[in-house]
């Protein structure tokens, strides 16, 4: 009579153990999805970005990030910050980016022409209007990625979870 209460008891604790592990696996497998998603997203829209950066003009007016507002968390520097996007300020930054740009103000001298570097980085010191050389494009796109039954009924009560990705890339005269 005791050997069948105790192979009772393993038969228990043997599928209270499956069932903690089969949860693992489907977490893993869902947060494995919602990375892929992620991740092909964000390779998406940086070449979409790229792309743009790329065939701006001069002529174009680029976005500029002046400042960045802190979000709903109300701690700056997080992933839910909102950029400031062509305030006054940016001119500000864009000199402020320019003058680091170099160790000594007497380094841009050694820019000349014949430079390998194109034509508006060796002009940026010199530009009276850096937020055209040194703007940026920006893409952000959103998917939803499903979620399994088992992991909507247990956690999420949703159908899906939104992913969101956001690029900025710099224009500096079609180098990216």
């Amino acid at each position: 009579m005791k050997t069948s209460r105790k192979s009772g008891q393993a038969m228990i604790e043997f599928a209270a153990g499956l069932l903690v592990l089969l949860l693992l696996i489907i977490g893993f497998v869902h947060v494995s999805k919602l990375s892929l998603a992620s991740l092909g997203l964000h390779g998406e829209i940086r070449a979409e970005a790229g792309l743009a950066a790329m065939q701006s003009s001069m002529t174009d007016t680029p976005e500029a990030i002046s400042d960045w507002a802190s979000g709903t968390d109300q701690v700056r520097f997080t992933a839910d910050d909102e950029a400031q996007k062509n305030q006054p300020a940016a001119a500000t930054v864009m000199g402020q980016v320019v003058s680091h740009s170099v160790q000594r103000e007497s380094d841009w001298a050694l820019l000349t022409e014949k430079s390998i570097l194109p034509f508006s980085m060796i002009q940026l010191q010199k530009s009276p209007n850096l937020v055209i050389l040194m703007g940026a494009t920006h893409e952000e796109r959103i998917t939803r990625v499903p979620v399994d039954p088992f992991i909507r009924d247990l956690i999420y009560k949703k159908e899906d979870v939104a992913v969101k990705e956001e690029i900025w890339m710099p224009l500096m005269g079609g180098l990216y």
